[in-house]
């Protein structure tokens, strides 16, 4: 029996980066440095690096990258479990101290390429038809500071951090800048479903307000119309309408036969504006509470 998994919105995205091109040596490499500091560890005993990937296609780009810039590959390991969404792909390389020897922050180009690797190797985005947010796993506090830094430097992002026990992670929550930074680092296919997304989500919450609105303006509408009626049938017991001025004493009878008509309806048929009518009905309101509460 084969059980097809659904992919993340995060893997879908890597899906897309691992398309790219490479670039320059030097963006290679930056690239790889994204890779290290987010995924890699050092093993002392052995002097290798060890990247622990949990996405396939960062896994066949990183390996595809290293294939680019001639760095061998001692090993590769698959980690077993029994949820294959917890697995992950252990790729070995012996350490060299010029993996460490470019500064991704130096240049807009090499900036791009690191980040890329960043998000490929500790890298994830939430579904945006749920929530918008966006984040990298960083371990170093001064490559963590120095992204944030180089991100609204280079494309006016902005970023937080936070730290958590075991790791740091710079995220991002604006949908704008969750967006200008997918474009930088390339992505444009699912840039383009975001976007209906997006819009999609703007509509629906607009018309929920609107919704809302309507909603809130007939309950108030309903309540101020049951405190007119309220007050008119007080008078119409304590002293009858008959006593009120002829002009109060017109639009009461019209209100008490015509509950169900708003304000602007209402006035049309005594020729009345709104504002008129709502004056006329307040003075009446301060007329009964003379007799007792309206409210």
């Amino acid at each position: 029996m084969v059980i097809l998994l659904r992919r993340t919105f995060s893997e879908e995205i890597k899906e897309e980066l691992v398309k790219i091109p490479f670039g320059s040596r030097d963006e290679a490499r930056s690239e790889l440095l994204g890779f290290i500091k987010a995924r890699g560890d050092f093993d002392v005993k052995k002097r290798q690096l060890v990247f622990s990937l949990h996405s396939f296609a960062a896994s066949r780009r990183l390996l595809n990258l290293m294939k680019y810039i001639s760095v061998p590959v001692v090993e590769i390991v698959v980690e077993k479990s029994h949820n294959i969404r917890k697995r992950f792909i252990k790729i070995m390389t012996e350490y060299s101290e010029s993996f460490m020897q470019i500064d991704p922050f130096s240049d807009v180009a090499l900036f791009v390429s690191f980040l890329r690797g960043l998000f490929l190797g500790g890298g994830s985005m939430t579904d945006p038809k749920h929530h918008y947010h966006l984040e990298i796993n960083l371990f170093e506090e001064d490559v963590l500071l120095s992204t944030k830094k180089a991100l609204k430097f280079f494309f006016n992002v902005n970023s937080g951090v936070v730290e958590l026990p075991n790791t740091r992670k710079l995220y991002i929550k604006s949908i704008r800048d969750i967006m200008t930074f997918l474009e930088a680092i390339g992505i444009q296919e699912k840039l383009r479903e975001i976007e209906r997304i997006v819009t999609e989500r703007r509509v629906i919450s607009d018309v929920n307000r609107t919704v809302n609105f309507i909603e809130a303006n007939a309950v108030r509408t309903a309540e101020s119309t049951a405190r007119q009626v309220k007050a008119i049938e007080l008078i119409q017991r304590r002293m009858g309408l008959d006593k009120l001025p002829e002009d109060l004493r017109k639009v009461a009878f019209a209100r008490l036969m015509n509950k169900e008509l708003s304000l602007r309806e209402l006035g049309k048929r005594l020729n009345l504006t709104k504002s008129q009518l709502y004056s006329k009905l307040k003075r009446i309101i301060k007329i009964a509470e003379r007799f007792g509460d309206v409210k």
